[in-house]
């Protein structure tokens, strides 16, 4: 039995088109959610991080955590908080 299609263009072309078409709907939902990073304040850092304020403000001032100033509140990103504490403890706390 052949394959016919009746199509005013080329197979190869046809084939092209539909894998485009089909990969276009496929690979977006395959990706992760893009979400806003949360923002928190020095106390849910230190409760993240168990470490003490001091610390936290130390690493501020060293630049390992970067801050962000909002109205004169001090916020960190809480992914930054996590990495964080992965390299300077090794380990997730």
């Amino acid at each position: 039995m052949n394959n016919m299609i009746f199509s005013p263009i080329d197979k190869r072309q046809l084939i092209q088109e539909i894998a485009e078409e089909v990969a276009s709907r496929i690979i977006p939902e395959l990706q992760p959610p893009v979400q806003e990073d949360e923002l928190i304040q020095i106390p849910e850092a230190m409760k993240l991080l168990g470490r003490s304020r001091t610390t936290i403000n130390n690493w501020r001032r060293e630049g390992f955590l970067k801050e962000q100033v909002i109205n004169t509140r001090v916020y960190f990103k809480k992914s930054d908080i996590l990495n964080a504490g992965h390299q300077k403890n090794g380990r997730k706390k």
